[in-house]
């Protein structure tokens, strides 16, 4: 059934309010809302949301919208970027430098000591929000850094999970870090290959044990991977 507007005008409606108001806008004149940047107007049964860009109005006939798709679709609408308030850009800029200087000096202790416990677990860990290839334990990480390092972890680690920090900052990290540089010269040891080819051996030996079946399936495909690294690594000379 679609919404009775005549009946109750929408912007008398609480839902509509409230869904404002977690969006930052507020009451200017009956149908006219707005966060200090951008608005929404609603006349009859027209809505008319302006970013803060300006960039293109959203308009749209909500008459014979059902309130949960209008309330959808404009949850939707005013999470795009162009209709933050300017409070909320701020904060996202100042997040995005206390980001930027936190990696900075995470890459200037890559740079001094790669290769101490503190400077591996550092360099796992800036790898990891890049491409996902290292495994990070952040217990181990906690306990090793020191309380500057840790901060510096933290609010890296803050700005990625809320997508302040782009790909290209992290990536220039790794450079200046020297892990770019670093990336092809590190070779596996003797020990190192023996433990893969260990994990080779007991995912053999599951397989011969259990019977028909998806776990069977899935452990054949780990050995597979395990038969290609192993035959990788002893391929190249270290």
């Amino acid at each position: 059934m679609a919404a009775n507007l005549s009946a109750s005008p929408i912007t008398d409606q609480k839902w509509l309010r409230q869904l404002l108001e977690d969006h930052g806008f507020k009451p200017v004149e009956r149908g006219h809302f707005t966060n200090g940047r951008a608005t929404i107007r609603v006349e009859g049964s027209k809505l008319r949301a302006v970013p803060g860009d300006r960039t293109k109005d959203w308009i749209g006939d909500i008459g014979n919208v059902e309130p949960d798709a209008l309330r959808a679709m404009l949850d939707i609408v005013l999470k795009a970027p162009s209709f933050a308030s300017q409070a909320t850009i701020d904060k996202a800029e100042d997040r995005r430098r206390t980001g930027e200087a936190a990696l900075a000096t995470i890459a200037d202790a890559i740079r001094m000591h790669p290769d101490t416990h503190s400077g591996v677990l550092l360099r796992q860990f800036v790898w990891s929000i890049f491409n996902g290839h290292h495994v990070v334990c952040l217990w181990r990480l906690k306990d090793v850094l020191d309380g500057k390092h840790n901060a510096a972890v933290g609010e890296v680690l803050r700005a990625w999970m809320d997508g302040h920090l782009s790909e290209d900052s992290i990536r220039t990290a790794l450079i200046s870090s020297g892990e770019m540089d670093r990336w092809d010269t590190v070779r596996l040891g003797s020990a190192e290959r023996y433990r893969v080819a260990d994990a080779l051996e007991a995912v053999t030996d599951v397989i011969n044990k259990v019977p028909p079946g998806t776990p069977s399936r899935e452990l054949t495909e780990a050995n597979c991977l395990l038969r290609q690294t192993l035959a990788l690594l002893q391929a190249c000379r270290f």
